[in-house]
């Protein structure tokens, strides 16, 4: 009676041991029925006492087995999330560097663009941007019946410039010339380097009378300018000759009206320079 008692009593203890590892219950489990069967009193209990000591060691066994496996997971886990930590970091440093690469890019073709319609020299337009300028704004004038000028200037004695000081003292007057005519014309006003010594200015919304006014004030301004060649070739020495024309009614297509510009440039060449002839 008192070992089975005794059975009965251990079997909710081996039930709670059960909890700690799945092999220690099932070895008690199995020295619980062993020593069912036994009639040798003491022995039993001894058995069941050894079955108990295993049970309890595999158990802690069994156990520590599982903390070191979680532990073992829990470093994977945290070596997957810092790989992963570096990798975003990494597609992060990347996006920045196409993101740079994109604006430079950007900046880079904004830049081709500007060199390709602007004259290095004097930061004007060039002849690539006068001939679209011209031919939009000849279209616009003709279609609406509005006046349009065209000046057409060529640097007078340019040549000696260049003969008697330096190509970097022709470089020079060419540079104060666009700053120059930037300084007169209005924003209305279109004026360009065409290559050379030649300029072009696009008068839009100007008849014959307010472009000769424009042309006088640049005369006046060449006059008056101190800045050739750092001053050493005189306030005088720079001058230009201008063919002067305005859109007529027998102005069919843009090279008649350019063409009347370049007559007008003509006479006044030859009528001795430093002056603006009308065509």
């Amino acid at each position: 009676m008192k070992l089975t008692s005794m059975r009965t009593n251990l079997k909710p203890c081996f039930l709670r041991i059960g909890r700690v590892g799945m092999p220690a219950l099932g070895l008690l489990l199995f020295a619980s029925e062993a020593s069912a069967r036994d009639d040798l009193g003491p022995g039993g209990v001894t058995g069941m006492l050894l079955a108990l000591v295993i049970g309890l060691g595999l158990g802690v066994a069994w156990g520590l087995g599982q903390r070191a496996q979680l532990r073992r997971k829990q470093r994977e886990l945290d070596e997957r999330v810092a790989e992963l930590h570096q990798k975003s970091g990494q597609l992060f440093s990347l996006q920045q560097k196409k993101s740079e690469l994109l604006d430079q890019m950007q900046r880079q073709t904004e830049e081709f663009a500007r060199l390709a319609h602007e004259d290095a020299l004097t930061g004007l337009p060039n002849g690539r941007s006068f001939d679209e300028a011209y031919a939009h704004n000849f279209s616009r004038s003709k279609r609406h019946g509005q006046p349009l000028s065209l000046m057409l200037l060529n640097l007078d004695k340019f040549s000696q410039v260049n003969d008697d000081w330096s190509h970097a003292a022709g470089d020079r007057v060419l540079s104060e010339v666009g700053r120059l005519l930037r300084s007169v014309c209005r924003t209305s006003d279109f004026p360009s380097r065409l290559g050379g010594d030649l300029f072009a200015i696009i008068l839009t919304d100007t008849d014959e009378e307010g472009a000769w006014r424009l042309s006088q004030r640049l005369h006046a301004a060449f006059a008056g300018c101190r800045n050739w060649h750092e001053g050493d070739l005189g306030p005088n020495y720079i001058s230009f000759s201008a063919g002067l024309v305005t859109l007529g009614d027998e102005d069919m297509a843009p090279v008649q009206l350019r063409h009347r510009a370049d007559r007008a440039l003509y006479l006044a060449k030859h009528a001795g320079g430093a002056r603006t002839s009308l065509g």
